[in-house]
This record gives C-alpha cells, structure tokens and sequence, in this order.
C-alpha cells in the first residue's frame, strides 16, 4: 500500500479499485498480513469487502488502543509495536548526565502522529530533560532545515518519523537520516533498529525481524487451524538496548563501562578481542584436522596388513567388513558432529549483533566440541599405541587412596549432572599398587565413563580388595546392564553391548578394548559380571607383590579375555 509515500484519497481510491478488482479475479486468499497503522484501518475499514471474514494478522502497529480492540475481532489478531519512549529518554540521560533538553522529530504520517502523541502522553518521563517537538506536520522540510541548524550545545534529537512534511514532501527514511546528519552535529536516538550503523547513537529499540517472525508464528497457527479468538493480541514488543560505538565516540559519549544488557556494535576492542579467539580457534582445529588426516593414512596401511594376516588365518572376512564399516560410520559421526558445532558458532561469532553473554555462551560450546573432538582423538592415538606395541610402562608405587580421591572429585560434578550417587569403598587391606600411573588412570577412566553413560539412575560404586596374589578393583553400576553371550566381544575393538548403542549413547567403541589392552600389559586380566536392566560390574587386577618391569611380558592385544 506504501502509506509513507501516497496518501492522498485519488492515490487510496485507486488503491482500493486496484485491489478490488484484483481480489475478484483471484481464488480468495487464506490469510491477510497487515503492517503499519494506516494499512491496518484501511483493511478493517473493508473487512467484510475485501476480506471476506478471512483472518487478519497484522505487526508494527503503534495505535495500542485500535491494536488491543481487536481482541474482540474474531477474524483478526497480531502484535503491536510498543516503544520505549522513557527508558530511550533515561539512556540519554545516562550518557550524558549534562543532557537538559530532548527534540522530538515527527512528521506528517498516520504513525508519526500517533507515536508523538504518545511521546508528549507518556508519564513519568525525565523531569531533568525538556522535551520539545519537531513536527513536520507543521513544518516543511526547509522550515525544519532552518529550526535543526539552529540547536546547539547539551541536545539530543529522537527520531520517531521523517516521512513526508506539512505539504506531504516525501522522503525515503534512510535519505530524512542523511538530511538530518547534514543538518545537525546533535546525537539522534530512534526507537526502531533500522538506522543503526547509518547515524544512529542507539536506544531501546524494536526490532522489526523478530516482530515478522512472531507475526509469521501465529499466522502458521492460523493456517493449521487454530481460531483467531483464540490467540489475543500481543501488546509487548521485545525491545533492547542498541549502541553504535562510532556515534558515541563521535558525540563524545562513551561511557567508562557498558552494562552487559547493552548491546554495542562497532566496539574496537571486543573486534580486536574476538579476533584473537578466532585466530586460536583456526589454529586448533587445523592442528585436529590434520592429526585425524595422518590417523587415516596410518589405519589405511594398517588396515591392509591386517585383511592380509586375516586372509591367512582364514577368519571370516564379512564379519570384519562390517566392523570395519561400523567403525568408519562411527568415526565419521564422531568427528562430524563437533566439528559442525566448531565451525557453525564460530560463524555465529562474527556478527556484530550477538549479546556479550550469547558470545560467552557461544565460546563455551565450541570448547566442549573441541574437547569432545579432542577425545575421539586420543582414544585413537592409544589403540594405535596398543597395536603397534609403542607404548611404554613405567610402573611405580602408587597409594590407591589418594588416587581414587582424586577421580571422585574430577567425577563428582558428571554424576550430579544426572543424580547418581558416587561412592568410593576403601579396603584396610592393602594401600598401594605397582602400577603404570598414567594406564591405571585411563582404565579407571575408561570405566567409569562407561558406567556413567549408560546409568540413568541409581549409583555407582568404585572399590578394591586383595585377593590372593592380586588385588582386584571394581567399577559397579546400576545400568542398562549386558546380556550374558556379550561378555567378551565388548572387549573387542569398535565394540559396543550393541552396534546402534554407538550412535544412541555416542564413543567409538574403543574404551574397554583399550582398557584389556592396558591391564594386561601390567600383568593383570579384566572382565565382567553384569545382569540385563539391573547394572554391571567390571573388575580387573593387578599383581599385590613387587616385581621387575622388566619381566613384565606384554600380551598381543587381540588375545582371549580369560
């Protein structure tokens, strides 16, 4: 309809012949979307001509009174544009304690006129600042000219409209921000989002996207069949602070600290901040990548030895194409999806419009996939280890209580996040073992991120016991359990209880495969003892008496689980 521009009753009765006719040539339309005063008047004006009782949804209407009215339309609802007329004001006031006087710019347009109305019969404004009125529904846009250059000193301007003038002079919104900038050195407040980073300090204001999207909400209600009665009007716009850093530094307005509700766009210093964290961000992920790069030419030239011993050994090669397949979809899941969440906030970052908080929030979820990337990496590296036989032991005494103290607070925090109960049961049997630090801390690990993992209530207990020539720990759970026939291929590489649990509960599957791996390398054996539905018990041990390292044999990591 372009209100703003054409008002005139030859240009509405044109308008509405045009539309008339049109509407009668046509299939009747589902639904009508209304924006802005004027259009919303003309529609109800011919509601039942031109609409035909279809539902009415209309947003960025600033007559409240006419917008509230339509609560008892059964055939229209929507959102109203409210502006933040005094808490605008007060942030003027706050950036610049010395501000005495306030003009408000209207113009001549259906909206112009109803938001001044409001502006001068809003209570409670800031008695410390004069408001005074720019009307171009009394001035031509020479006459304003003249009346803006003259403003000097401790003044603000609020923008509301500058559409067309007392003789109905249009101009383009963006060209009316340009004539005032040419015009007056004032900072100019607005209480709608366009205009920012065009000349505009800030202010609280409405932004027009997030009204279309909730106008576009209930419209898709409407459209699957909710009645329109039944969706009220919505008289509350979600507006927020907006500042452009430029505009304040221009009108030597930067204040010493911005709240963390204030959203600042063009801020050197967060620009210069974030960049850095890019920079990191780049860096790491590109390390990540090219380790998983140089893992799959390893496991590629490993894999082919491996189908030539099995070949040999006449094993049965579907079976191994399907773990190997399981294997790969896996691999490939578990690196896609935190690499997605990497990549996809680190775009987020990059705009100038997100909260300092949402930035903060953004940066911890690309840490918790790097994290999760960086797992998936290690558990890699030490099957590797396992398989080529790199991996050294340094077996040293270690005293058994201050190590299980030690995994019950790093775990405390995992087990409250999904109320389970975390008990450590110590032995006055023995107090030290002869072990690999750094292994015995893996398989504890390995256990228990299992147990947690597939416990959804109940607790889980960790222990130890001597029991001959050998103490025994144990990781016990009341989970999802395993079935008996399972007991031994979980330990097996790329193993899950089953093969979808990958996908449903996440891991590469390669936890107690490296787990075996390392009791035995420390002379020790692992295995389970678990009932479907009522949890599991994992144990393991490893020799009581003192021995040489030396001697330790280590075990091929494809052997029998005893």
């Amino acid at each position: 309809m372009n209100s703003k521009e054409f008002v005139d009753d030859v240009y509405v009765k044109h308008f509405h012949d045009f539309l008339s006719y049109k509407l009668s040539k046509r299939k009747p339309y589902d639904l009508f979307l209304v924006a802005d005063d004027y259009a919303l008047e003309y529609v109800l004006k011919y509601e039942e001509e031109l609409c035909q009782n279809k539902p009415i949804v209309f947003w960025g209407i600033n007559n409240l009174d006419l917008a509230r009215k339509q609560n008892t339309n059964p055939n229209c609802t929507g959102i109203v544009e409210d502006i933040s007329i005094k808490e605008t004001i007060n942030l003027a006031k706050t950036l610049n304690p010395k501000l005495k006087e306030m003009y408000i710019i209207s113009d001549n347009s259906e909206s112009g006129k109803t938001d001044l109305k409001r502006v001068m019969n809003t209570k409670g404004l800031n008695t410390e600042i004069n408001v005074h009125e720019l009307n171009l529904a009394e001035l031509s846009f020479s006459e304003f000219e003249k009346n803006l250059q003259q403003l000097k000193g401790e003044k603000a301007l609020l923008l509301l409209s500058l559409y067309r003038d007392k003789n109905f002079k249009y101009k383009p919104f963006y060209e009316g921000l340009d004539f005032i900038k040419k015009n007056s050195d004032l900072p100019i407040y607005h209480l709608w989002k366009h205009g920012l980073n065009d000349g505009i300090v800030g202010g609280y204001l409405i932004h027009h996207y997030r009204q279309t999207q909730e106008a576009l909400k209930i419209a898709d209600q409407v459209l699957k069949g909710k009645a329109i009665k039944d969706i009220p009007v919505l008289d509350e716009s979600p507006n927020q602070c907006y500042l452009d850093y430029k505009e304040l530094k221009r009108s030597k307005l930067v204040p010493s600290v911005f709240p963390d509700d204030w959203i600042v766009i063009n801020k050197p210093n967060s620009f210069i901040h974030m960049s850095r964290k890019h920079v990191y961000l780049i860096l790491s992920v590109g390390l990540l990548v090219f380790g998983l790069l140089f893992f799959f030419i390893y496991y590629a030239k490993r894999e082919n030895l491996l189908k030539k011993e099995l070949i040999q050994a006449q094993l049965d090669a579907s079976k191994v194409d399907e773990l190997k397949n399981a294997f790969l979809n896996n691999i490939s899941h578990e690196i896609r999806t935190p690499m997605n969440g990497i990549l996809g906030f680190a775009e987020f970052l990059a705009s100038p419009d997100i909260s300092m908080e949402d930035r903060a929030s953004y940066l911890d979820i690309i840490s918790e996939n790097s994290n999760q990337l960086l797992n998936v990496v290690n558990e890699i590296v030490d099957i590797a280890k396992v398989q080529s036989g790199h991996s050294d032991i340094k077996m040293e005494p270690i005293e058994i209580d201050s190590l299980l103290s030690n995994i019950e607070r790093e775990y405390k925090i995992f087990t409250e996040r999904k109320n389970l109960e975390l008990r450590i049961v110590l032995s006055s049997c023995v107090k030290r073992v002869f072990a690999d630090r750094l292994y015995l801390l893996k398989i504890f690990r390995n256990l228990i991120d299992n147990a947690i993992k597939f416990t959804h209530n109940g607790c889980i207990e960790i222990g130890y016991n001597k029991k001959g020539d050998f103490i025994e720990f144990y990781v016990k759970d009341t989970g999802i359990g395993i079935s008996k026939d399972l007991f031994k291929i979980i330990f097996e590489n790329f193993r899950q209880v089953q093969e979808s649990d990958m996908r449903q509960y996440g891991g590469l599957g390669l936890g107690l495969s490296i787990t075996r791996a390392f009791v035995k390398s420390m002379g020790g054996k692992v295995w389970v003892e678990s009932v479907e539905n009522e949890g599991s018990c994992f144990y393991f041990t490893l020799p009581y008496v003192d021995y040489d390292p030396a001697l330790l044999i280590k075990p091929d990591v494809f052997c029998e689980v005893n």
